[in-house]
């Protein structure tokens, strides 16, 4: 029943706080973008000045303060986890103290590359070559064929590296609530569709000639990849030394999230977006990512229910290090197979359009830092285990 109601909730503010701001503020011209199945969006690309977006040029200032933010953020996470190794430090205390440095336990042999791990490799050059070639004789039916068995193949093969080597998997150890993850994350991904409606920072070429049935199921289906996907990644990571627990056990900001002002910083922060991007989107627009996540945390809060981030109360931040990692990986491959195909998404990122990286400008790739840490804020509630990895 709780998680009944936090589903209520959740989608009760996302849903209804920039309904409510555009029916106050008269502003009947969002609505046309907003209620529009598929996306009217096709002539953006030959009258870019019907989008707000393209008025806004580029600025050095905006370009700067986002990357120097990005640096704080994240500079403390980075050093830690590649400059600061507990193996190291301890045959150095070792050596001082003219000890010989202990010896690991022996490494066990690793299990072999699963068979489902090469079909999914089989199924990903199949589905790339689909993708990005113009085959005529397909032209029609490529956009419904080609995103979806992309990133199938893509999970598979995680998944099974993550066997290959840790001996285990999300989809191994957890299969039913790894599976569970795909209708999930096609209701979380229609949020952020949602919201960007406001906002258009991306639209999609190529969906012109689909009826409105026939892109909601098709784009529901495809949006059923993204959790699966950053959470696989994430435990893929959590293989390798730099995104081990034990490095980020001693973190010094340890903050506490169950308190009143932690709940009023939630709400601030997601009141500021959700109403910043009808009323000044050109400023609120970064907020549209961590709107969502401000919201279904201060709704875990009121809830009583568990959150992602009490552990970061121990100081312990190596899931949100690893987490953002994750969605960064899978946002290179999103943008990489997104370039050649026939539908795709485009950006209009304003202010900041510049130094692009595929479709992306590269100062837009720090919005996928916080879309990781919801990705696992969304994960951990349908099952804590997934995360922990």
């Amino acid at each position: 029943m709780k998680r009944l109601l936090h589903v209520i909730l959740l989608a009760a503010v996302l849903l209804g706080v920039p309904a409510a701001c555009a029916w106050l503020g008269g502003f009947d011209e969002i609505w046309e973008g907003v209620k529009s199945f598929p996306p009217r969006t096709e002539d953006w690309g030959e009258l870019p000045e019907k989008l707000w977006n393209h008025r806004c040029p580029f600025s050095w200032k905006w370009f700067c303060g986002m990357v120097l933010w990005t640096y704080c953020c994240m500079s403390p996470l980075v050093r830690r986890a590649f400059f600061r190794s507990g193996d190291a430090a301890e045959n150095a205390a070792a050596a001082a103290a003219g000890t010989p440095a202990p010896e690991g336990p022996a490494r066990p042999s690793r299990p072999k590359f699963p068979w489902w791990g090469w079909f999914g490799l089989a199924e990903l050059a199949v589905a790339w070559t689909f993708c990005w070639a113009k085959f005529d004789f397909c032209r029609s039916i490529q956009p419904h064929i080609s995103y979806m068995p992309l990133w199938i193949g893509y999970i598979l093969i995680v998944n099974a590296l993550c066997v290959k080597r840790g001996g285990k998997s999300p989809l191994v150890e957890h299969p039913l609530p790894y599976l569970l993850t795909f209708p999930a994350s096609s209701l979380f991904w229609w949020f952020f569709e949602y919201l960007n409606r406001y906002v258009w920072n991306w639209y999609y070429q190529g969906v012109s000639q689909m009826s409105a049935a026939e892109y909601t199921f098709y784009a529901t289906v495809c949006f059923s990849s993204v959790l699966p996907a950053v959470t696989a990644t994430a435990a893929l990571l959590h293989t390798f030394a730099p995104f081990r627990d034990a490095r980020f056990a001693d973190m010094r900001w340890k903050p506490k999230v169950r308190t009143a002002g932690g709940a009023a910083f939630f709400a601030s922060v997601s009141a500021l977006g959700l109403c910043g991007i009808v009323f000044f989107p050109q400023y609120a627009f970064p907020l549209l990512w961590l709107s969502p996540l401000m919201a279904f945390l201060l709704v875990q809060i009121l809830l009583g229910e568990p959150c992602v981030l009490d552990r970061l109360h121990d100081g312990n931040w190596a899931f949100v290090f690893r987490f953002a990692a994750a969605a960064l990986v899978c946002g290179l491959a999103w943008e990489t197979w997104n370039y050649y195909a026939v539908a795709k998404w485009v950006y209009a990122v304003p202010w900041v359009h510049r130094f692009q990286i595929w479709e992306m400008p590269v100062v837009g790739f720090a919005g996928y830092l916080p879309f990781g840490v919801e990705c696992a804020a969304v994960t951990a509630w349908i099952e804590p285990k997934l995360v922990d990895a």
